[in-house]
């Protein structure tokens, strides 16, 4: 039996990708199940005192918490016990959502997320680094997802576009027609380092000068950034600004290899949106995304990095991926690019489609806001 009311706080003040995710789980509960789901800001939630007692889902879990701690404090500049249990009574249950940036929370994070009932992390890399820091709480794998029609929707260059599509995406067609290149896609929203844009830098300048049938795509979220300019002299193309949904599908679907050199992050979406598209994402052994990434499509790890240095919650290490073994994969994947984009469709079909769906997701977290929480 699901509750009746769901209060689900994130940020709606701004658009991050707390938000985006967010939105999709606020959207398919509401289709897959009969439950009313609120929404709230997550500034106005720490003070926020509901009149029914509300199941609420808190997303980003961390600083939330951290807000509501700080919403009432002492004159010393403490946080006030008594208000807290006095507020976290007017709530049926507390569910945390939050990522891993790193293989380490640090001991506030621990103290932040045990103040939860349920805690829900979108891999088991995450769920193994929260237990190893200390979360007593019980700690849930839910992944992200895609609709359902990323993985049904035939490949949108192989007639002419049904919706509106951006002007570059057309361009780009024509330009790997005429030219016949081979596209490699690297999403850069923000934290290049983290990101992996060090090793993306060596290894498509690398790959370049050894062959000259590749071309890649940088999508940023403003026009020319600095490491756009990097690459001008190495066919770069630069997609930047906002896509709908059938214009990212439209982006993957010309791309040939999509590159997640990520050294710390909990997911890594644009990976498995390219799975979903049915075009290889090249990725390292050790991450987040090791749950969704087939092992023939791994790069050995590299050098050990702190992904965040100076992070007041994700305190631990990460990994480059090792250069030489991303060139070479890059290679292998290039010049065998039908073996492996039909290895990837099996992949996809047997596995991803199951699971990796935006209503499949919503399902998960009914029965987690189900489940009791005694222990």
């Amino acid at each position: 039996m699901y509750p009746a009311n769901i209060l689900y706080a994130y940020p709606m003040w701004h658009t991050v990708s707390f938000s985006l995710v967010a939105r999709k789980h606020i959207e398919y509960m509401r289709k897959v199940a009969n439950v009313r789901v609120y929404e709230i800001d997550e500034l106005q939630f720490p003070t926020f005192v509901p009149i029914a007692r509300y199941v609420a889902m808190v997303h980003p879990a961390f600083f939330i918490m951290h807000r509501v701690l700080r919403s009432k404090v002492d004159t010393s500049g403490r946080f006030r016990e008594d208000y807290y249990r006095w507020w976290r009574e007017k709530y049926e249950q507390l569910i945390g959502i939050d990522v891993c940036d790193s293989d380490q929370f640090s001991q506030l994070a621990v103290e932040l997320a045990n103040r939860y009932d349920k805690f829900v992390v979108p891999s088991s890399f995450c769920v193994e680094v929260a237990k190893r820091s200390g979360f007593r709480v019980r700690v849930y794998r839910v992944p992200h997802g895609v609709d359902p029609e990323w993985y049904t929707m035939p490949n949108v260059w192989e007639s002419m576009p049904v919706k509106s599509i951006n002007p570059v995406l057309l361009q780009l067609y024509l330009y790997k027609v005429t030219r016949r290149k081979k596209l490699i896609l690297f999403w850069l929203w923000h934290s290049g380092d983290r990101k992996g844009w060090p090793e993306v830098y060596e290894v498509y300048t690398r790959l370049y000068r050894e062959r000259k049938d590749v071309a890649i795509v940088l999508k940023t979220g403003i026009p020319n950034p600095i490491e756009y300019q990097q690459l001008i002299e190495y066919d770069a193309i630069n997609v930047y600004g906002w896509l709908s949904d059938y214009e990212k599908m439209a982006l993957y679907d010309l791309a040939d290899v999509t590159l997640n050199f990520s050294r710390g992050g909990g997911f890594e979406l644009n990976c498995l949106e390219s799975l979903a598209r049915g075009v290889p994402c090249v990725a390292s052994e050790y991450g987040s995304w090791t749950d969704y990434v087939p092992r023939f499509l791994w790069i050995k790890k590299g050098r050990k990095v702190h992904p965040l240095p100076g992070n007041a919650l994700h305190v631990g290490y990460g990994y480059t991926v090792d250069v030489e073994d991303a060139l070479n994969k890059l290679h292998v994947v290039l010049d065998n690019l039908d073996e492996y984009k039909a290895k990837v469709m099996e992949w996809r079909e047997k596995v991803l489609k199951k699971q990796y769906r935006w209503d499949v997701v919503a399902r998960m977290l009914l029965r987690i806001v189900g489940e009791d929480t005694a222990y």
